[in-house]
């Protein structure tokens, strides 16, 4: 793999270093003279670029700082080798785990046209309302692996875990007593459709500090035609009720707006949530290959919504940070660390995500997958709660992962900054994976857009080997 990735994007050249992550702002020949050193050996590039260049000696003498940092070595590889994965698996299930996943809900009150949930669940039977005894046996399974001197976390989910309030309130008491046992705190997320938030579970939420993801599509309009109650009607009315039931106590709501073909102008939706009184909103898109919809984007939609990203919600972006302000909406959080940190001599972790370890999901009947994305989907069981996960299966899953994405992922300029694609994402229904390029390609186009925000914001060397005259 080359040392640098140089691409040009919203009017500026850019070079990505492979090894850190980092990008730096080209001037137009300092891009010239980086393109004649992908392809000729130094001196030559040199000298055909002072040919195209006679005057601008100051580019080679501003290259030479660069070569004298490494900017031009050839990365190590990125990712690690067979022993340290196996060594990093090995930690993995052999040490403590403090997070958990109840799916305390497999169906749900709305029939949303897009949810994942239908096409790789309802295929099978329902599971209906997880129990209390389940509930309160995962409790304890999860105190019994926790390390006892870090809190623990519990994330809600379904379905539409509010569906399942009796458990939801029985297991919050179960953990406080737990953790308070121990002089430690339990914490709390859930992701919900806020339909069934009332006054009580309010109240519960902001009384136990929930880390709180709304389902919100955007305007009336387009949320009740996306999101339609499954008894009929609407439901953006009791949405938008039970979440500013939580404004009211104080809490802050994190929305996520999910985006169906076709695609809608996410600037209008940025707007309208900013205005709703939102304190973050998460923008996904619908695409999911292993049972696809005529809810998916399509590849114009893609193009669409990164026109609109380009045109219209990084200059609002810009524009917030100007004022004082943090964008409630900010796509490029992960690239702006790699800004700020000095990672050049890490290796990307083997496993990018807690699935199969602190994201394992219990599903109502007690049967154990990898994530809460994965529930219902039989081939990707991991074991039942009351024997714990099958290690061994879990251990497959990385290693069956790695050998899917390996090849790939480690000959890609941005693989860093991604980590590898969700392993959902790449899942196919027969418990096999497989890697899925258009996928990779939207990584990609994010991350050259985050270039040409974090340009536009200033946390990038700018004009670095040679300024435009």
């Amino acid at each position: 793999m080359n040392a640098y990735f140089l691409f040009r994007e919203g009017g500026a050249n850019f070079a990505y270093h492979v090894s850190s992550g980092r990008f730096i702002n080209m001037s137009e020949p300092a891009y010239d003279l980086l393109e004649l050193r992908l392809a000729h050996p130094a001196d030559e590039a040199n000298a055909a670029f002072l040919r195209r260049h006679p005057s601008r000696a100051d580019v080679l003498d501003d290259a030479a700082k660069l070569e004298a940092e490494g900017f031009f070595e050839p990365p190590d590889p990125l990712d690690k080798d067979d022993g340290e994965f196996e060594a990093e698996l090995e930690g993995r299930f052999s040490g403590p785990c403090n997070t958990l996943v109840l799916s305390v809900a497999s169906g749900c009150n709305l029939a949303c046209r897009y949810c994942y949930c239908g096409v790789c669940r309802d295929e099978l039977p329902d599971r209906g309302l997880m129990s209390e005894a389940t509930a309160l046996l995962a409790v304890e399974r999860l105190f019994a692996a926790a390390d006892p001197d870090v809190d623990v976390r519990i994330t809600f989910f379904g379905g539409e875990p509010l569906l399942n309030k009796p458990v939801i309130r029985r297991v919050v008491a179960r953990c406080n007593e737990l953790a308070a046992a121990r002089g430690r705190r339990a914490g709390y997320s859930m992701t919900t459709n806020a339909t069934l938030i009332d006054d009580e579970m309010a109240d519960l939420i902001v009384r136990n500090n929930f880390g709180l993801m709304a389902s919100l599509d955007g305007p009336q309009p387009l949320h009740d035609a996306q999101c339609p109650a499954r008894a009929g009607g609407g439901s953006f009315a009791l949405a938008t009720a039970g979440i500013r039931r939580l404004f009211e106590r104080g809490a802050r709501v994190t929305v996520r707006c999910t985006m169906a073909h076709p695609a809608p102008d996410a600037m209008e939706l940025i707007r309208f949530f900013s205005g709703f009184g939102a304190s973050r909103v998460v923008l996904g898109t619908v695409y999911n290959p292993a049972f696809p919809s005529e809810c998916d984007f399509t590849e114009d939609d893609d193009r669409a919504f990164r026109r609109c990203v380009g045109e219209k919600v990084i200059p609002w972006m810009v524009s917030e940070r100007a004022a004082g302000r943090t964008p409630i909406y900010d796509p490029f959080d992960e690239i702006c660390d790699f800004q700020s940190e000095e990672r050049h001599d890490d290796k990307v972790p083997a496993m990018r995500c807690g699935a199969c370890h602190g994201a394992m999901a219990v599903a109502p009947d007690g049967t154990l997958y990898p994530c809460h994305r994965f529930v219902g989907m039989e081939k990707w069981a991991l074991g039942r709660l009351e024997d714990g996960p099958d290690i061994g299966r879990c251990k497959a899953f990385w290693r069956e992962y790695r050998a899917a994405t390996r090849k790939t992922c480690a000959g890609c300029w941005a693989y860093r900054v991604c980590g590898g694609p969700c392993p959902w994402e790449v899942a196919r229904p027969d418990g096999t994976f497989g890697i899925v390029p258009r996928l990779c390609e939207d990584i990609r186009a994010w991350a050259r857009q985050g270039a040409v925000y974090l340009n536009k914001v200033g946390m990038i060397d700018r004009n670095k080997g040679g300024k435009d005259k």
